[in-house]
């Protein structure tokens, strides 16, 4: 089982590497994920955070892996564009899927009466995204260049990360979100730190969409 040590040790391990020297240039020199904190961010700060975070929020099930991907590669994120809260999501949260899960609920919901909201319940579903987290109005895609890199923590998402903080009580409209939730929910992708360069909106007037191209 993977423990808070373990992730933050190999995410350290990549993150020092020279490759991801301008990475945390542009996190400290935009600030685009401000939960990290007082600048500068370094790959010990950043990776003691983000194995935190996964911890401490129930992010993640085992099997949890820590490695690269290399691009040309696609992740997408849902967002609301922070409209629904100061805590709501952003475009350029740590949360991402791979473009082949989108690709696939896209064209599971093909000759449905309302296809992009079956889209946007799927992709709740499967991700396990409360309403009030994000009220998924868009998406965007992180197109990482070819030979360029991003360290990710990959793993299922975990239903304990939706219980209630504190005591053990569910209210009606946590239950029937919970009863909404995909019974085998699919990898997500935490991304401490990348280029915001990288990240492009998905226009809804794309003849693509849900997807860049």
């Amino acid at each position: 089982m993977a423990s808070v040590n373990w992730i933050e040790i190999q995410l350290e391990s990549l993150l020092s590497n020279a490759h991801y020297s301008s990475l945390f240039h542009y996190l400290n020199q935009y600030g685009y994920l401000n939960e990290y904190g007082t600048k500068p961010s370094t790959p010990s700060s950043v990776s003691r955070q983000t194995a935190k975070a996964i911890f401490d929020n129930k992010m993640l099930l085992d099997p949890i892996e820590v490695g690269e991907l290399v691009g040309p590669t696609e992740l997408y994120r849902a967002h609301d564009g922070g409209s629904t809260s100061k805590r709501s999501a952003g475009t350029l949260g740590r949360c991402w899927m791979q473009r082949e899960l989108v690709e696939n609920l896209w064209v599971s919901t093909e000759g449905g009466a309302d296809r992009k909201s079956q889209f946007w319940e799927l992709v709740r579903s499967c991700n396990l995204v409360l309403k009030e987290w994000n009220a998924m109005k868009h998406m965007v895609c992180m197109k990482v260049p070819d030979g360029c890199r991003v360290v990710v923590v990959a793993g299922e998402g975990n239903w304990r990360a939706m219980f209630p903080k504190t005591g053990n009580k569910f209210d009606k409209g946590l239950t029937l979100q919970l009863s909404k939730m995909a019974t085998e929910p699919t990898v997500q992708y935490v991304v401490p730190v990348f280029n915001p360069m990288w990240v492009k909106p998905v226009a809804d007037n794309r003849t693509t969409w849900p997807l860049l191209t």
